[in-house]
């Protein structure tokens, strides 16, 4: 038989009260929404963004490769959709490589609107390193069907400890670095990049993509510092977290408030909120969350992106049908940041 433990005990008891624990999980696990509708094309959501020419204008992708493993050829595309779901662009990367896309941003970087689209996944921890695209993002239009680009530049990279599956990457604009935040190391670790690390994308004739991409040297990504213990958000997840901890508590997307100062990171179980004093820096801020809330339901929630005026969060996860995208509160206490 096996032995009891006192954490196993604790959890039994608390399945037993679960009943009397409605107020508690009124208050931390919000009522499902049934959310709305990615288009079709849309089946694997690995990122999202919020443009920042147009409130009404997400950009995300699919991740494309269900076995990055694979060298399978697969045609890349950034797709545009309104925050009800429909579509309203696709962008068609021409001449880029594409292994397992696992996160987007949408920033502006030297006065010139542009995706950072991070090509980061790595399930089997085999890749030596890693790459991100820069790539111009298109004015507003109304219906602009399918476009064509290719990126203005790359930065390819390396963990200096090896490789390390990643599925959440955001640009911050105060220091001008790219954060990357790993998902199975336990804890997971944050990195970050210099954006002047990136290099003009080769154009050369003649050189296919995968040459071009061996053709950029390999920066080093700087350590920042562990995140903190992600704490199970309502009762179901703290009773469920002996069994699903391991995989409820992995980073599957982040991203930055619009002020800069509120770093969101979403697993597949809750939302975290990390804030960023003016005195402060990441390594001290990831140390501690201000504040959390449940998801409607444990999934494979892959990406997140803050609304405009940051009082809300979009979040998607892979598949296909009704509730792939949601429109989330954010918490009073990360509006507010540390008391």
């Amino acid at each position: 038989m096996p032995r009891l433990t006192s954490r196993t005990l604790a959890r039994l008891l608390g399945l037993a009260l679960l009943p009397c624990w409605g107020p508690v999980a009124a208050q931390t696990a919000p009522p499902p929404s049934p959310g709305t509708t990615l288009p079709s094309a849309i089946d694997e959501a690995s990122g999202l963004a919020l443009s920042k020419q147009d409130d009404d204008l997400l950009w995300t992708h699919n991740d494309n490769i269900n076995d990055p493993g694979s060298m399978e050829r697969v045609t890349p595309f950034v797709f545009g959709i309104s925050p009800s779901g429909e579509s309203r662009i696709r962008l068609r990367l021409e001449r880029v490589v594409q292994r397992d896309w696992e996160s987007i941003d949408a920033t502006r970087i030297d006065d010139r609107e542009t995706l950072i689209v991070a090509d980061s996944g790595d399930n089997r921890d085999t890749w030596p390193d890693y790459v991100l695209w820069f790539i111009p993002e298109p004015p507003p239009a109304e219906d602009d069907g399918e476009v064509r680009v290719s990126p203005e530049a790359m930065l390819r990279y390396r963990y200096p400890d090896g490789p390390a599956d990643t599925e959440s990457m955001v640009f911050d604009p105060r220091t001008d670095r790219i954060l990357l935040l790993t998902k199975r190391d336990d804890p997971p670790r944050m990195y970050s990049l210099p954006v002047d690390a990136r290099q003009p994308f080769p154009d050369e004739p003649g050189l296919s993509e995968r040459e071009r991409l061996e053709s950029a040297p390999v920066e080093v990504a700087e350590p920042v510092g562990d995140l903190a213990w992600l704490r199970p958000t309502d009762p179901i997840n703290w009773l469920l977290h002996p069994l699903t901890g391991s995989q409820t508590d992995r980073p599957t997307g982040m991203t930055l408030s619009p002020d800069g100062a509120t770093l969101a990171v979403l697993t597949y179980a809750s939302l975290y909120f990390f804030h960023r004093g003016k005195r402060s820096d990441w390594s001290e801020a990831i140390s501690r969350p201000v504040a959390s809330r449940s998801l409607p339901r444990i999934d494979q929630w892959e990406g997140l992106a803050f609304s405009a005026d940051g009082r809300h969060l979009y979040v998607v996860h892979e598949g296909t049908g009704p509730g792939t995208l949601l429109r989330l509160d954010v918490p009073e206490g990360a509006r507010n940041g540390p008391p």
